[in-house]
């Protein structure tokens, strides 16, 4: 899973400074995860969601049955249509339907991070709708701050009530689904907070308009921030102008990767002044000079606002605390995307295909897990003959580190992500988190690299061994299984796996990529290729020979759709060819021939990778003799 600062260039923060520690203090845990998709994937793209329309509908009906509540004259002290007794449905209608969807959710979480990742989304609608309300004529604006107590109270009585009946269900789903550590402290600061709920974006918060009479959230009026802000403020920089030896090493601790030349900025000041050891100090500091004289700082501010220094300092720590924790959760819905009604159902189908959407709705899926992915097996030859022959398991696992060590970073370099080591081998896939057009060009430009990479360690002497590698694309189920309360096995499973895995066998004609022998524990028989210079070859049976990279017809068809590459024939051999733009290199698949499986209904023809030597600066065209 991603978590929500993960894969984030070019992050602008108003009073956080963005690191680890702060965000984990801050929320009393980890930084709150999201699912591995996509961010990071390409660029800035944002999570897709479609939220459930039943909990927009209901959610505008609370809010119209709030403002008429609030704005009716109060009768005997009470405001009049909860005094009257007014029926409650717009609250017991909405609890209803969040209370579905939240039992949706977790019965399909398996630790995906789609609870975080619906909150987000929804506090994101719940902002955007209260600014849509409060945009009409003829609606009292000075309401906006008095309704969070009713819209706090209708999102926790839903959420502890589904929290409570699955806590107690089949030995505790919550832990099971959610894993033993799952944190609900980003919930509660988007239902408890007020901010996330109110605030369509923090990025131009004005206190002035939050911190009033009626906001029964903060008990600090703007008129107290203002004085004590401003103290502070005076004292920190006359610290950082005296270059006070304690402050400069606190603020660097708190600023890092800032120049101490800009410590005086605007922006630093006001991530300093929203910083919890730095508040503390200047709160101790202020209370040292002169305490209990009448001219003390602590004293000015207690006459100033009728106030005790002790309830002023809680308050205004509860405040920048809420606001700091509020700009985490606006953080993470720059990242959410909520589809409208704006979009195609062909659109949103496509989106939804492809693992880019994420649907909230109780009647299905909430993320496509089953879809096209390509998968990649990375075999090592000759393994199994050294670790029978008197080569030591410890030299052969050193041998397996310089080859496996340096493959991971190139999958990384193509945005492909390893499923598993299996002793002699690697699987790997693209698609696992959502599809994208390059998946099977980058699966291609995987394969390359990796026997490029063979070759450069053959020929230093740092290993004897090669590689098969095989290529397949096709519709996989991505699964999550649980092993315990901390960890999750995440992997592709289905038909089209299995296929990939026997690709990129030599000689086998049965079992996985990774079977050395028949089933009564024999040595399987070889078969030696007609022609020795070959690294992929098809004998007349349909046994696969595999030294080298095999790629399906599958994957031929969608790296020559993507890649506009054209049928290519030299002699005998025929295929396609195109130019790679990432490689700056023309790429060639040959076709070798079709392959026989027992168990698969169907011949899989197949195709040799490589590149083609000495044409590499332009795209390819046809060359035919």
């Amino acid at each position: 899973m991603r978590r929500i600062f993960e894969a984030r260039s070019g992050l602008e923060t108003r009073f956080i400074a963005g690191t680890v520690r702060e965000i984990e203090e801050l929320f009393g845990s980890r930084i709150p995860e999201l699912p591995e998709g996509p961010i990071g994937s390409a660029g800035d793209e944002a999570f897709l969601v479609d939220l459930f329309p039943p909990l927009r509908k209901t959610l505008w009906e609370l809010i119209e049955f709030i403002h008429r509540g609030l704005s009716e004259q109060p009768v005997d002290g009470r405001q009049a249509p909860f005094a009257q007794g007014r029926s409650a449905a717009p609250l017991d209608n909405f609890e209803q339907v969040l209370e579905t969807v939240l039992a949706f959710i977790i019965e399909q979480e398996r630790r995906l991070g789609l609870m975080n990742l619906f909150w987000l989304a929804h506090s994101k609608a719940v902002a955007e709708l209260l600014q849509e309300f409060f945009t009409q004529s003829g609606v009292k604006q000075d309401i906006k701050y008095q309704m969070h107590p009713f819209l706090q109270g209708a999102h926790r009585n839903a959420f502890e009530r589904i929290w409570t009946r699955y806590k107690h269900r089949q030995g505790n789903v919550l832990r099971r689904n959610l894993g033993v550590d799952f944190n609900t402290a980003l919930i509660n600061c988007i239902i408890d907070d007020q901010l996330p709920l109110t605030e369509v974006s923090l990025a131009r918060l004005n206190f002035s308009q939050i911190l009033v009479e009626k906001n029964k959230r903060f008990h600090l009026t703007f008129r107290e921030f203002r004085e004590m802000h401003a103290a502070f403020r005076e004292r920190l920089r006359d610290a950082l102008r005296r270059k006070d030896p304690r402050v400069m090493e606190l603020v660097r601790r708190c600023l890092p990767g800032v120049r101490p030349d800009a410590y005086e900025e605007e922006r630093s000041l006001v991530r300093l002044l929203f910083n919890g050891p730095v508040v503390t100090y200047l709160l101790a500091d202020m209370a040292s000079q002169g305490a209990g004289g009448a001219d003390s700082p602590v004293a000015r501010m207690e006459r100033l606002t009728r106030r005790s220094w002790s309830d002023l300092v809680l308050d205004y720590i509860d405040f920048f605390q809420a606001v700091k924790r509020s700009e985490v959760v606006d953080v993470g819905r720059q990242t959410v995307g909520i589809i409208g009604r704006q979009q195609s159902e062909a659109e949103l189908r496509e989106w939804y295909d492809e693992g880019r959407l994420y649907r909230f709705h109780p009647d299905g899926e909430i993320w496509k897990l089953a879809r096209k992915i390509t998968v990649v097996f990375a075999d090592v030859r000759g393994f199994t003959a050294a670790s029978e022959g008197g080569v030591s398991e410890r030299e052969l696992a050193h041998h397996l580190y310089g080859v496996f060590d340096t493959l991971a970073a190139l999958v990384e370099q193509y945005q492909g992500r390893i499923d598993k080591f299996t002793g002699d081998g690697a699987m790997i896939t693209f698609g696992f988190s959502r599809v994208t057009a390059q998946d099977e060009c980058n699966a291609l430009r995987t394969a390359l690299a990796i026997q490029e990479m063979m070759a450069e360690l053959r020929a230093s002497g740092r290993t004897g061994f090669s590689m098969g590698i095989s290529v397949h694309t096709g519709r996989s189920q991505v699964a999550h299984f649980v092993v315990d309360d901390w960890t999750m096995d995440r992997t592709v499973i289905g038909r089209n796996v299995n296929i990939a895995g026997r690709l990129s066998g030599s000689g086998k004609t049965q079992g996985t990529a990774f079977d050395e022998e028949t089933a009564n524990g024999e040595p399987r028989p070889r078969q030696t290729p007609t022609d020795l210079t070959r690294d992929v070859w098809v004998d007349e049976e349909g046994t696969l020979y595999n030294t080298g990279i095999v790629v399906s017809q599958d994957t031929v068809e969608e790296a020559v759709k993507q890649s506009r590459g054209e049928p290519w024939m030299r002699g005998n051999v025929h295929g396609y060819r195109y130019f790679d733009k990432l490689l700056r290199r023309n790429i060639l698949l040959e076709y070798v021939g079709d392959v026989k499986f027992k168990g698969v209904g169907r011949s899989i023809a197949i195709y040799r990778l490589g590149v083609e030597e000495g044409k590499s600066t332009g795209p390819a065209v046809s060359d035919r003799e």
